[in-house]
């Protein structure tokens, strides 16, 4: 069912105020859901709603759900019982439908709208499986969240981060392992900013509910909407009484007028009578004189100025007590909306001495913080340990400060998370994520992206390379562009720093799909970092190895390979033979000798990676494993099947045995399991290998991803012998895949037409081989050269095709041409170059010419009759007269 968003927003003299976008739970904002079909519309009365029913009580949980991020209750709500009881409702359940669809909520910041969705999970968790609360501002934030949901689910880790939040979007319609769910989306934007990412439920799998708050009316063009009101008058009295109990209904009448019924100003005021034991008509005395002051400046404010006086109060208060409190608080206003780790107080030194002064002292910290909380003017989370500013404290903390102290502020944020981000460590190291997730929220607020101080820049890109590792594509180029756009501004389009974040574009949009702007981008970097940073620079070769891998994917294998032999040379120059990059780069040259057929070379390089990584990072690091697999894969391509699947067998035990998630680095190499089961003809094993391996490419990569596409090839390969249908099924499937996504002319969609060839004779469909065969053969030398394995490999079944066809003396001439050829290029040992010849025999007989067939089965049998590594298809295919197939396994870019 198609879902129908039914929004709740905030109406009266509240509706155009503050409409930009703010953040999550801080300090109070309303979300909800109401449930509905698309038949149903829920509309709320304009007017004011009739007074509250008593409040009821909550409702135990039976026991604990899975929690996610879902912010405590606040220990004072009051009221909202009509729009609580308003969320509850089920009407489709009437009507026999428990689809549920998304709902959003939005109205003015301050209106209650998070503090209502966190009431609501928290009276009905023990309805729900999973509850878990998204911030939904920022898609870095998203994203994040998202992924900790997948990580929840048992989801298999994606290298794109897009993928993995399809792949819980679709766990939830499924319901699979949580059925009954609630995902609250917090302070969401316009509805196109997210509206991708809602998931649904599909009954009876799954029964989910979606909450979202937002400021914007565009939801109402989606679906209906529930607006969210300010408090009812006795409501604010409640709030205010409850808090201070001593505060006369009276006086709470009058201060609940002043301040506008508005939930976020009530809390404010109740903790500042609370704490400083102000009588109200005193504190309505410094609240007129403060509104006065706000109007006699002629600050512009986009909320009435009541409301702003409120925060001048309270802030008024803190600096006669504690000064160190209200820089910290500045401070604190310069970063983002989202949650602060507090620990990056105690980070940086470089900060003005007031702040330094109380940063560097944890009791000190420790009092400030509990200052500000006092007085409601941060929320601060004891569990997580952050503190987190409402957009309309920020605001009013900044509007007091003046522009240079405004300046230095911002530029103290900046150096915190720049001394944050040194301390989270290499960015490209999993254990450090979680540190870099808590700074990325703000680089924006605090005005990184636009620095001009290369430590900022420094710490951008530090982020970017998290972000990229992370699987966070989008993020990474969403980021990159801002950054590239103003530091090509400020400091010209040849800038190192300019240059790193144009380098992260074009690796971003690389795994975006958009490989064409990636090779564009590259070929600038690299033309700009060449002619002013030289040959040598660390940016130049990072964007020569990434434009060589841009070179393996569009198949312009000879090209990667003459761009990577280079760039080793400067690696090992800049970085010395055992550097990293050195490492990188030579792992890349490798793939591009494989590519080439030089299967030799290609082992003597990842034998040498993988003995320095086993001396610099140990044997169980996985860059160690990532170099013995290649090993692995090099020694089946050179047919020495039993060697490879003893490191295989080797390296997968440790992956096991150390609890490691097949990633980027280890997934594509286990691939080599399933190539050599097939190789040594344990079909019904590589068939359940090649099964499973498929399905998680398919799950942690996508189904058009290149590594998938390889992988389907391997499986319709390993599924040939034992289930020939569906060998075939699988193989003209991912030929179709290979012509859009490649075209017809490329390498990869060349090999899938071989195989799919192979897959053809063996459900006796010769005619259709043939057709295919003959696409490939104008094609094959051209792209690969004539003595290349995989021209051989399509030669070969063209030799098939034409002795099938009765045209033996051509059958006879090429394929004779073609084991001469793999001879002298694979060796006669070599298992391809057996099964070559023993599809000649085989031709040679049907040709009549039996003396010939039996002198090269003679030769052939005493080759096989020795110790073998592996491959049982020539013999099996001379005793039983068969033919021996030779189908493409192209290597992993």
């Amino acid at each position: 069912m198609g879902t129908v968003p039914v929004v709740v927003a905030a109406g009266g003299w509240l509706t155009n105020v503050l409409t930009s976008g703010w953040n999550p739970w801080l300090f109070a904002a309303l979300a909800g859901v109401v449930v509905a079909s698309s038949a149903l519309s829920i509309a709320v009365e304009r007017g004011r709603p009739s007074p509250a029913a008593p409040p009821r009580r909550p409702e135990q949980p039976a026991g604990p759900p899975v929690w996610l991020d879902v912010p405590p209750r606040s220990r004072h709500f009051t009221g909202r019982e009509e729009l609580l009881a308003l969320l509850d409702r089920r009407p489709g359940e009437s009507q026999g439908v428990t689809a549920l669809v998304p709902h959003a909520l939005y109205g003015l910041g301050g209106v209650g709208k998070t503090h209502l969705a966190i009431e609501y999970a928290h009276r009905h968790q023990n309805r729900f499986d999973l509850v878990a609360w998204i911030p939904a501002e920022q898609p870095a934030s998203l994203r994040t969240a998202y992924l900790r949901i997948a990580e929840a689910m048992g989801l298999p880790e994606s290298e794109d981060t897009e993928r993995t939040l399809d792949l819980v979007r679709d766990a939830l319609r499924r319901g699979v392992p949580f059925r009954r769910w609630l995902i609250i989306f917090d302070n969401a934007e316009e509805p196109s900013s997210i509206q991708r990412h809602l998931p649904e439920a599909a009954p009876p799998h799954s029964t989910g509910r979606v909450l979202i708050t937002s400021r914007d009316r565009g939801w109402s063009s989606v679906g209906d909407t529930i607006e969210v009101e300010v408090l009812e008058r006795d409501e604010s009295v409640a709030l205010l009484r409850r808090r201070n109990p001593g505060v006369s209904e009276a006086d709470a009448e009058q201060l609940a007028g002043q301040l506008g019924d508005l939930p976020l100003a009530l809390e404010q005021a109740s903790a500042w009578i609370d704490a400083s034991g102000t009588a109200v008509p005193q504190y309505l005395g410094l609240l007129s004189a403060r509104t006065r002051d706000l109007l006699d400046a002629n600050r512009p404010t986009d909320y009435p100025m009541s409301v702003a006086a409120t925060w001048g109060v309270a802030l008024d208060r803190l600096a006669t007590t504690d000064s160190a409190a209200v820089a910290l608080l500045e401070l604190t206003a310069f970063l983002g909306p989202e949650p602060i780790d507090r620990r990056i107080f105690r980070l940086s030194d470089d900060v003005p001495a007031m702040l330094k002064a109380v940063l560097d002292d944890p009791l000190r910290l420790d009092q400030a913080l509990t200052h500000i909380g006092k007085l409601s003017l941060a929320k601060l989370d004891p569990v997580r340990g952050t503190i987190q500013l409402h957009r309309l404290v920020q605001a009013v903390v900044r509007a007091r400060v003046g522009a240079e102290r405004r300046e230095e502020l911002r530029l103290a944020a900046q150096t915190l998370l720049a001394a944050a981000g040194e301390a989270a460590g290499d960015a490209a190291d999993p254990e450090s994520w979680s540190a870099h997730a808590g700074i990325t929220p703000h680089l924006r607020s605090a005005g990184c992206l636009g620095s001009g101080d290369r430590r900022i820049q420094e710490l951008v890109l530090r982020q970017l390379t998290y972000l990229f590792n992370r699987g966070d594509a989008e993020s990474c180029r969403d980021f990159a562009e801002e950054a590239w756009r103003q530091w090509a501004a400020k400091s010209g389009p040849s800038d190192v720093n300019t240059l790193y974040a144009a380098f992260w574009v074009a690796s971003a949009a690389r795994d975006l799909g958009d490989v064409p702007l990636s090779k564009v981008l590259l070929e600038e970097v690299l033309g700009r970092s060449r002619r002013a940073l030289g040959n040598g620079h660390p940016v130049t070769l990072r964007a020569a190895n990434s434009y060589g891998a841009n070179l393996r994917l569009a198949g312009d294998y000879r090209r990667a390979y003459q761009s990577d032999l280079l760039n080793l040379e400067r690696c090992r120059a800049t970085y010395g033979p055992d550097g990293f990059w050195t490492s990188a780069v030579s792992n890349n040259l490798a793939i591009d000798l494989r590519f080439l057929g030089r299967f030799r070379e290609a082992l003597a390089l990842n034998e040498e990676a993988f003995a320095l990584r086993r001396r610099t990072l140990g044997p169980d690091h996985v860059m160690t494993l990532f170099s013995q697999m290649a090993c692995a894969t090099d020694l089946y391509y050179l047919g020495l099947y039993r060697r490879s699947l003893a490191i295989v067998d080797s390296v997968q035990s440790r992956i096991e045995q150390h609890g490691l998630t097949p990633n980027r680095y280890l997934s594509p190499p286990l691939r080599a399991r399933a190539l050599i089961l097939t190789g040594i003809g344990e079909h019904e094993r590589a068939a359940v290998v090649s099964r499973q391996l498929l399905d998680r490419y398919r799950t942690v990569f996508g189904p058009g991803h290149p590594d998938t596409l390889a992988m389907a090839m391997t499986t319709a390969n390993a599924l040939r012998a034992g289930y020939p249908r569906e060998s075939l099924a699988l193989a003209r499937t991912t030929v179709e895949h290979h012509r859009r996504m490649y075209g017809p002319d490329h390498p990869a969609t060349i090999a899938a037409l071989v195989n799919t060839a192979v897959a053809e004779r063996s459900n006796d469909e010769h005619a259709a081989a043939a057709r295919h065969d003959e696409q490939t053969a104008p094609l094959v030398a051209g792209v690969f050269g004539d003595d290349h394995w995989v021209t051989l490999c399509a030669a070969a079944g063209r030799g098939i095709d034409l002795s099938i066809a009765g045209e033996h003396v051509a059958s006879c001439r090429l394929l004779r041409q073609t084991y001469d050829t793999s001879v002298a290029v694979r060796g006669a040992d070599h298992p391809y170059t057996l099964r070559v010849g023993a599809d000649l025999a085989k031709a040679l007989r049907r040709a009549g010419r039996p003396q010939e067939a039996r002198a090269l089965r003679t030769d052939l049998e005493t080759r096989l009759s020795g110790e073998r590594d592996g491959d049982p298809t020539p013999m099996a295919a001379l005793h039983r007269r068969e033919w021996a197939e030779c189908p493409v396994e192209l290597p992993l870019c």
